[in-house]
C-alpha cells in the first residue's frame, strides 16, 4: 500500500513540475485584486519554449480581459527569460492558447519548428514593449 501510494505521490509531483524543475505557471486576475473579471491562467504543459495554457471561458473574454492576458503572456515570458512571445489560438479553440517562446521576431524561428499554428499567421510580441504597457519591471 504504501508502494502505491509513493508511486502516485510521485507522479503527481512530476505532473506539477517542468522538466527544468519549476512549478508550472498560473495567475488568478481575482488574486491580483481584479474586480472587473475573473480569469485564472494555467500553464498545463510545458516544453522547451513552448507552454500550453488553460483559461476557463477564454472565449467569452472582455477587451479588458485581453488586455490583462497580453500582460500575463509577457509575465511568462519574464519569468522564463524570453525576449519575444507569440499567442496561438483561434475562435474554436476553446479555452486553449498556445504560448511559443521565440528567440527572434520571426515566424522562422526554430521555436514554431513543431507547433500547430490552427492555420494561423501567429503575431510575435515584443516583452519590451508589453513590459512598459503592463507595468512590469
Amino acid at each position: 500500500m504504501k508502494c502505491i501510494f509513493l508511486a502516485i505521490f510521485i507522479s503527481l509531483t512530476f505532473v506539477h513540475f517542468s522538466s527544468y524543475g519549476e512549478a508550472l505557471f498560473s495567475v488568478s486576475s481575482k488574486d491580483r485584486g481584479i474586480t472587473a473579471f475573473d480569469f485564472v491562467v494555467t500553464e498545463v504543459e510545458r516544453e522547451g519554449s513552448v507552454s500550453v495554457l488553460n483559461i476557463p471561458n477564454f472565449q467569452q473574454r472582455s477587451a479588458g480581459a485581453s488586455r490583462w492576458m497580453m500582460c500575463v503572456y509577457t509575465e511568462l515570458a519574464l519569468e522564463r527569460g524570453a525576449e519575444y512571445w507569440s499567442s496561438i489560438y483561434t475562435d474554436n479553440s476553446g479555452d486553449i492558447v498556445t504560448i511559443v517562446l521565440p528567440e527572434t521576431d520571426s515566424l522562422d524561428d526554430p521555436a514554431f519548428k513543431n507547433v500547430d499554428t490552427l492555420g494561423t499567421q501567429p503575431m510575435i510580441s515584443a516583452v519590451g514593449m508589453f513590459k512598459r504597457f503592463c507595468g512590469l519591471n
